[in-house]
Order: C-alpha cells, then sequence, then structure tokens
C-alpha cells in the first residue's frame, strides 16, 4: 500500500492537520492532534472551535512535560498524571461504496477513554493496557471532513507506578471493503517436524458487511526472511450477509528456519481476499516456527534444548520520554538488555515485534491485580465480563508472535475475596477465558503469597510465576509436576555513579543523601541481591529461570524513599539508558563466553586519602589481581570467602524466661527459642564463661526486626549491667523486612549479654508476634555478614584498599590465563564536554530518534565520575530536541527542556528528527565552566519500497 496524503483541513472551525483516506487501506494518525488539558464543555462536537489548543503528536503523555510536584506521592512519579484531557483531529474521506467500514484502532489509552466521531459517541474502553477498536462506520461522512474527539480521564485510574496519560499509543484509521478480513483475525500456528518441514496452520476469520451472501477465495502466500515464496494454498469461503465466517488451511514449509533466541527467523504470511477475481482484502502477518515446552524438572526448552531464562521486567515508559511508545527508544532498551544477556521478558505489548525481530522468549501478562490497578476501583463491571474482554483482547492481537511463550492472566493477585483476590473459581475462570483462544501455549500466574498455594487456588493453571525469595517451594512440594518461573527475582537497590565506602551490614541498611550504593550489596526488605537469586536458579535447576525487577529505572515506585523521589532505584540501568555497575555483574554471569572486565569504584576520593575504599571487580574470568599505582593488592579467586573472627556465643552457656535457650546458639537457623509468655516477661541470657571484648551482636528474629522492643545489656560480674543496645518498634518497612539485625557496640568487656524484651507487635496489623531467636551472635569484633558470602562467589571483592591517588588497575584470569583489564583513574578537574550519539544517520521520518551522551571529561580526555554542571543545548537543523535526562532519582528538573545538570559525570539529550528529505542536526552543548562540544547528526529521508 503507498501512504496516505496528507493535506491540511482549512475549515474555518477545525483547523487541525486532515488525512485523506483512500477507498481501502490505513493510516497511522501520528501528526496533527489538538490536545487540550482539563475540562472542555462541548468538546465532543464536531464544530467545536479548538484552535486555541496546542498541537501534539501521538503517541502522547500529557503528564510527563510535568511540573513535578516535591510534596506529591513518589510512586507515581510525583508528576500530574491525574486530570482529564481531550483530543481532537480531523481526517477526511473519499466517496464510499456500500458496505465499507471505517475503523479507529487504538493500541493504548491511559484512561477510560470515550470516542466520539462528529460530535456521536462511537465507543469507549475501560483498561488502559490493552488495544480496542472502535467501528465509526455509522457516524462518518464519506465523501468530506470528519473529526474525531477522544476525551481521557484518568482520575478514577489507580496504579503502583507511572502510568502516564493520554493516547499514550499509535491510532490507526483503517478502511475496509464491506468484506475483510476481521480485527486480529489472522492465525499461525507453525510447528516443526521431525524431517525439516514445517507445517502453518492457518485459521482466517472474514466479515461481510454486505447485504447479500458472497463466496469469496483466499489466497495465501508464504515468504521466508530472504523474501521468496516458500509456500502457497487457497481456499473458498461462503460468507453470510451480515456475519462472520472462519476458515483452516495448513501450509508445508520445506527446509524451515527455526525462530531462535540466537537465529529469530521470521516468515511473512500474505493473505488476499478476492471476490469474483478482485482483491478486497490484503494482510500481511509475520511469524515464526519453533517448538517449545516448560517442564517440571529441566526449566524450559526450546527447539529441542534447554534454554536458562534470563529475564528483565520492563516497564512501559521510557524514561524522559514518558508513557508515550516510540519505537526506537523501546530498541534501544532491548539492545543495552541483550548486550547485558537478556533473552526473556514480560513487555510492553508494542514491544512484541521488537521481541520477534530480536530473539526474546516473552512472558505476556494481561493484569496487575484485578481491582483498583486494573482500573476497577468499585469492581465494576464484573470481573467475569471484564477480564474476558481484555484476555480476548490480548490474545487475538498477540496470538501470532513467536516469541510469547506464555500468557498470564494476573500479577500478584491480593488473597481478600472482598477485592476479588485469588480463588480457585476465578483462576480457573481466567485460565479458560485464555484456553478458549489459545491451545498451543500454556497459562499461569505471578504468584507472592505462598500460602496462596493451599485450597489449589492455582489447580487451573499449567505452570505458575513467583515472585521473590524462593516463594515457589511450596508450590513446587504440591505441585511438583508442573513448571516454575521465578517471575520477579533480585529488587537491588543502586543509583549510578554513587558508592559509599562504609558497606551495609545487611542488605536493607541504606546510605544517606537518598541515593543508593553502588556496591550492589542493597535490596528491598522483600527481596535479594543478585548473587543470592544466581545460586538459587543453579540450586534450584528445575526452575525455568528469573525475571530480574528491573532492567531498567522507571518512573514511580521509588523505593525505599518514595517520600524523596520521583523514580525506582530497580533497575539494572538507570532512567537515562546509562548502565549502572550492576549491569556487568549480570553480563558476566549471563554471558560467561564474553569477556567482561568491570572495575570499581571510581578514582576520585580526595577527602578519603590514606583511609578505606573497597573495590570490586564484575568479571566471566575466575580470578583477578589488583593494581593500585603499580604495586600489587593481591589476587582474589572466585569462591574464595574472606574468614572472619570467631563466634564468642558458641558453646556459651544460655538461659532464658522460658524454653530451650540453647537451640539459639547451636548454628542452625532452622531451630529456634521461643519464649512462651508476654512480650514483656521475655528474655535470654548468655554465659560467655569469662570476661571478653564483644564489638557486635547478630540476631536472628522470628519476624521482621522492627516488630521488636529491646535492649541488650552486658556484665562483667553478673551485677553491674551496662546497656549497649536500645531497640525500639517501628513502622517501616510495612509488608515485609529482615529478621536479621546487626549492632555493632563499642568494644567492651564482658562475661555475661542479656536481651530484654518489651514489645512484640507488628504495629501495621495491631497483632502480637512471638518472640525469640533462631540464632544470637557475639564477635569481637566487626564482621561481616554471612548473608554476603555468596558474593565472593560471583565477583572478586578487595574490602580493604587504602586510597591513593592514581591508578588502579584490575587484571582478569580464567584458568590462568589473562582474558582482560579494567583501569580507573584519579582525574583532574572537569574540563571540557564530550557529545556522543548512539548512531550517526537517523531516519527523517519524525518517529526516529537520536540518544545523545554527554560526558564531563577533564583536560586529559578522561571521563569525571562526579562532574555535577549545568549544560544548556542549541539545536540547529533538521531535527529538535525531544527530552532530557540525567538517570538521578532525585532530580526534579524537567524532562522537555533545553538544559540538564550532569548527574555522576552524564546526562543524555534525545532529539527528534524532522519529518522529511532528511539533513544535518547540528548539537552544541554549553556550560560556563567547561569546553563546549559540538556534534553533527545526519537523517536521512526513508527509504520507499
Amino acid at each position: 500500500m503507498k501512504p496516505f496524503p496528507i493535506r491540511i483541513a482549512l475549515a474555518t472551525v477545525l483547523l487541525m492537520t486532515a488525512t485523506a483516506a483512500t477507498a481501502a487501506g490505513s493510516r497511522v494518525l501520528g501528526e496533527g492532534w489538538r490536545f487540550h488539558l482539563g475540562e472542555a464543555v462541548g468538546a465532543a462536537a464536531r464544530d467545536y472551535d479548538d484552535s486555541s489548543w496546542r498541537t501534539v503528536r501521538v503517541p502522547h503523555d500529557w503528564a510527563i512535560e510535568g511540573p513535578f510536584a516535591a510534596e506529591a506521592d513518589g510512586s507515581t512519579g510525583k508528576l500530574p498524571w491525574k486530570n482529564q484531557g481531550w483530543y481532537r483531529r480531523g481526517f477526511s474521506l473519499p466517496e464510499g461504496r456500500p458496505g465499507q467500514r471505517v475503523y479507529l484502532d487504538f493500541d493504548g489509552v491511559m484512561a477510560f477513554p470515550k470516542v466520539y466521531v462528529n460530535g456521536q459517541l462511537a465507543g469507549e474502553w475501560d483498561y488502559g493496557y490493552t488495544s480496542f477498536r472502535i467501528d465509526a462506520t455509522p457516524y462518518v461522512v464519506w465523501g468530506g471532513e470528519n473529526v474525531i474527539a477522544v476525551h481521557v480521564d484518568t482520575n478514577r485510574w489507580g496504579s503502583r507506578w507511572y502510568p502516564g496519560a493520554g493516547i499514550y499509543r499509535k491510532v490507526t484509521l483503517q478502511v475496509a471493503e464491506a468484506i475483510h478480513v476481521a480485527h486480529w483475525g489472522l492465525q499461525v500456528l507453525a510447528r516443526p517436524g521431525d524431517d525439516g518441514a514445517a507445517s502453518a496452520t492457518v485459521r482466517t476469520a472474514v466479515e461481510n458487511h454486505g447485504d447479500r451472501a458472497a463466496d469469496v477465495t483466499l489466497r495465501h502466500e508464504i515468504t521466508a526472511p530472504s523474501g521468496a515464496a516458500v509456500a502457497t494454498g487457497q481456499q473458498n469461503l461462503h460468507l453470510r450477509a451480515g456475519r462472520r465466517a472462519s476458515g483452516e488451511l495448513a501450509l508445508d514449509i520445506a527446509d524451515a528456519l527455526l525462530w531462535d533466541i540466537d537465529h529469530p527467523h521470521l516468515y511473512t504470511l500474505t493473505t488476499i481476499v478476492l471476490l469474483d477475481g478482485v482483491a478486497l482484502d490484503r494482510q500481511q502477518t509475520r511469524f515464526g516456527v519453533r517448538s517449545f515446552e516448560f517442564t517440571a524438572d529441566d526449566g524450559f526448552h526450546l527447539n529441542g534444548r534447554r534454554v536458562q531464562l534470563y529475564g528483565v521486567n520492563l516497564h512501559h515508559d521510557l524514561g524522559p520520554l514518558g508513557g508515550a511508545f516510540n519505537r526506537r527508544a523501546a530498541e534501544r532498551q532491548l539492545e543495552i538488555m541483550q548486550e547485558m544477556g537478556v533473552n526473556a521478558l514480560p513487555p510492553a505489548p508494542e514491544v512484541l515485534d521488537l521481541a520477534d525481530e530480536m530473539g526474546l522468549v516473552v512472558w505476556d501478562e494481561v493484569f496487575d491485580k484485578y481491582a483498583w490497578t486494573a482500573g476497577r476501583p468499585n469492581l465494576e463491571p464484573p470481573l467475569e465480563e471484564f477480564s474476558r474482554r481484555h484476555i480476548e483482547a490480548t490474545v487475538r492481537r498477540d496470538f501470532n508472535h513467536p516469541s510469547i511463550v506464555v500468557w498470564s492472566t494476573g500479577n500478584e493477585v491480593w488473597m481478600e475475596d472482598e477485592l476479588e483476590g485469588i480463588s480457585p473459581e476465578r483462576v480457573a475462570m481466567m485460565a479458560d477465558f485464555v484456553r478458549e483462544l489459545d491451545l498451543s501455549r500454556p497459562v499461569g500466574m505471578a504468584g507472592h503469597i505462598p500460602p496462596l498455594v493451599d485450597g489449589r487456588n492455582f489447580a487451573a493453571l499449567d505452570l505458575m510465576g513467583w515472585n521473590y525469595a524462593r516463594r515457589y517451594m511450596n508450590y513446587r512440594a504440591q505441585y511438583p509436576d508442573r513448571p516454575v518461573i521465578y517471575s520477579e527475582s533480585a529488587s537491588t537497590f543502586s543509583t549510578r555513579g554513587y558508592y559509599d565506602p562504609e558497606l551495609p551490614a545487611r542488605d536493607t541498611d541504606y546510605s544517606g543523601a537518598y541515593q543508593i550504593s553502588s556496591y550492589d550489596l542493597n535490596a528491598a526488605a522483600w527481596s535479594d541481591i543478585p548473587d543470592f537469586e544466581f545460586r538459587l536458579m543453579e540450586q534450584d535447576d528445575y526452575v525455568a529461570g528469573e525475571f530480574v525487577w528491573t532492567g531498567f529505572d522507571y518512573l514511580g515506585e521509588p523505593t525505599p524513599h518514595a517520600a524523596q523521589a520521583r523514580s525506582s532505584y530497580f533497575g539494572i540501568v538507570d532512567l537515562a539508558g546509562f548502565p549502572k555497575d550492576r549491569f556487568y555483574l549480570y553480563r558476566s554471569h549471563w554471558r560467561p563466553d564474553q569477556t567482561t572486565v568491570h572495575l570499581l569504584p571510581h578514582w576520585n576520593w580526595p577527602n578519603r586519602v590514606g583511609k578505606n575504599v573497597p573495590v570490586f571487580v564484575y568479571t566471566n574470568g575466575d580470578a583477578a589481581e589488583l593494581f593500585l599505582n603499580g604495586a600489587s593488592l593481591g589476587l582474589r579467586r572466585k569462591g574464595e570467602v574472606p574468614e572472619r573472627a570467631p563466634n564468642l556465643a558458641a558453646g556459651a552457656a544460655a538461659t532464658a524466661s522460658s524454653g530451650e535457650p540453647a537451640v539459639a546458639i547451636d548454628g542452625h537457623r532452622g531451630s529456634e527459642w521461643r519464649h512462651d509468655g508476654a512480650a514483656a516477661d521475655a528474655w535470654w541470657r548468655l554465659d560467655l564463661g569469662a570476661p571478653r571484648t564483644v564489638a557486635q551482636f547478630s540476631l536472628d528474629l522470628p519476624t521482621k526486626d522492627n516488630n521488636y522492643a529491646y535492649v541488650i545489656e552486658t556484665s562483667e560480674d553478673g551485677t553491674a549491667w551496662t546497656r549497649l543496645v536500645d531497640h525500639p518498634t517501628h513502622r517501616i518497612p510495612r509488608w515485609s523486612g529482615p529478621t536479621r539485625i546487626i549492632h555493632e557496640v563499642p568494644p567492651t568487656p564482658a562475661r555475661y549479654v542479656r536481651i530484654a524484651w518489651s514489645e512484640a507487635v507488628n504495629l501495621e496489623q495491631n497483632a502480637r508476634v512471638p518472640v525469640g531467636l533462631a540464632e544470637f551472635g557475639v564477635f569481637g569484633e566487626p564482621v561481616e555478614n554471612d548473608y554476603y558470602d555468596v558474593t565472593y562467589e560471583y565477583r572478586l571483592r578487595w574490602n580493604e584498599v587504602a586510597y591513593e591517588p592514581g591508578e588502579l588497575k584490575a587484571v582478569a584470569y580464567m584458568n590462568g590465563e589473562v582474558i582482560g583489564e579494567a583501569v580507573v583513574e584519579t582525574t583532574g578537574a572537569p574540563a571540557k564536554l564530550e557529545l556522543v550519539a548512539d548512531r550517526d544517520v537517523v531516519t527523517a521520518d519524525g518517529e526516529d530518534l537520536a540518544f545523545v551522551t554527554v560526558n564531563a571529561l577533564d583536560a586529559a580526555g578522561r571521563p569525571h565520575p562526579l562532574a555535577d554542571d549545568l549544560v544548556y543545548f542549541t539545536v540547529e537543523g533538521a531535527g529538535r530536541i525531544e527530552a532530557v535526562g540525567n538517570g538521578n532519582p532525585l532530580s526534579f528538573e524537567p524532562f522537555r527542556a533545553d538544559r540538564r545538570q550532569l548527574f555522576y559525570g552524564k546526562a543524555l539529550l534525545i532529539l527528534r528528527p524532522d519529518r522529511g528529505a532528511g539533513g544535518p542536526i547540528t548539537v552544541r552543548a554549553v556550560s560556563p565552566e567547561l569546553q563546549a562540544a559540538e556534534l553533527v547528526i545526519e537523517t536521512r529521508a526513508p527509504t520507499t519500497r
């Protein structure tokens, strides 16, 4: 099909870009929309005067422009996404023929859109994450001008993250003959055979909107990735007037190329609907030939071999671009993820084409819970009607993507019945809705409450995903014949470029300044660091693989600093697309055949000369040697855990208020001392046998540590006591938290140690919790939490390095052979700017984007890791600034601006080329104290086929 021409409508009151549609075909309605934020009485009317409204491009996210509200809820990004808005656009139609149809296909609108055509309500939708079609035929004017008006209202939407606002995915105008392929009416199911051939079953649904029956011919042709035709066939179909009919045809493909993560070969099916030899409709469908299987004991198999799923979760926002989808921005994200070793993800729907092309397997999920986060704050419409409709929209739309290997009906659904939480009946109902549409893929969901396995809640599913903390174990025990996926893992926190040399005692001990150290030792209270999950996946090899939360930072959910920040710390890559150190930890483990040698932190520590700065190396090698200014600091090998000071409690005598106190010092966390009475009467006492110096205590408690108020006292003689610890109850963390707590105390001589409780209560639930100890440790010097022992299996650590300026170098080895090295140096002051584009040439189609990294360099050309200068941008030529960013979760600078402050030496500039013939874009970056930088990016007109 040729592109439809664009013309400007000069009608007195419309004043908007109009699209002229040919007799049949489609056109993406991207440019020329008018937008108004807030209420606009009468804006649905055809002749409404929208001349004062802004002109915007769709996809569009009205909230990403801000401004940020520092006092707002950080969980949804502190951006003004709750409001209502109006979009209007014109389009023209030629004279129509009887029975012709006009459709408007919306890929996604946030939220609750009402679509008006020429002033009449043509349709509406009630879920922001699924696509929908509006039949505009009864309301259009053939041979004249038409107006679309879309009202969007996010006020009733509920979200746990930044959802965006507006028509955030593309809109397509479809003009069809009376007889045409139904919406999402083509399905191809292709399976490889034993002899290298493949069988492709083509199912076609055709609609007849005419007033008489018709006999049509469906002509199918399959072309290989090379473009050569490899199979053809045709079938006849009888269509009753005003009805739909379906046909099925099997086509054989000789010497089929398989779709795989390494070679994602895609075939194209061209289907033509003919009536009396005249083509009425022509559709193209991409598909892949592949076989896959989830097994209970050996994970995931693709095309006959086991494939460990190295996955990430990606939110639908695109950082500084917000929720408005852009293919190049999504492609850039996936390119970065693939470089790290990712082969699986649960994507936003429009990412599926890219997943097909790039060889990524997909977990395709419909809902996050079923109530307020699904757009049903009042549980209306009824769940059965609501879920069937949106499951159907998802499965029919996505059926042909070879990347999809699982349908998921929900994520982290509650147990509460009043919120329509998990029950056997609801789980089975939704699974059956999926199976009515597709039997070729398993149906699952992502759970997070292990006791919900009881009662056969998940019996209707083919497999389960489980989020965090090895919660799949209960499901594994009850359903040993069902596959398991680790659907969310490793909610690790870090801020790119920020390091706290005082390493945390626990993964939930976060450093100050509301940034989180990039030593990669911090995680959310409900999760673990990456190394912990690496070991789990090796140990529990029946699990198909993990999906890390998350690949990229995203807007909203800035745990643990929701009051202060506006974007998350979870990402392996920051919000601007700059890899954090953790990126290289994953790469070193997920891509063992590729050389990775990454050294951290930076080496600019002017205030720490002579003081300790820990150094880590992430490598696929098995060992590395560290050099500081040429002097070796020793060789480290993976798997070597440093010796720690002995636990003085081992072998000591214990007494307690009740129970068996000795089990708290038996070296086994599976056994536990419990107090039988009220918390205020609970005590536990240890006799070390002789006075010893104590400097650290560790306690493993029955529930999270913030549920307990206690004191720890010591005595040399059992009579005079010194209070060293006074630990109160507190409300944070709310849902889950660490059960281990470590107290460092001033070195104190003591023979006796006593713990006395005053309270044991969950303040959020106002419920008592048990008093007890699984393990108690006493140490004569501070020792590292043995939770971190696992890090020595996957990274190389020099915990004690006295800082001195100069060169820090790591040389990595595998089996005694050097595989590579990494160097960081102490730099001079920031002196100049550098601009680096992701590509030298971009397409002048108005949709492509260029991502330009801004670096601060010293006089010698070395990146400065601490520069925070404000940089101003000017752009001339065939493009404009689309957005700016820097990855700082605490920044309230606008994303739409001509300036950005560097964050740990970096910023991002995103350019959108103009639509047209192409030409150069000249970018200049200036900052008062730095030498300016200039960059030229070429844009070229789109190629036509």
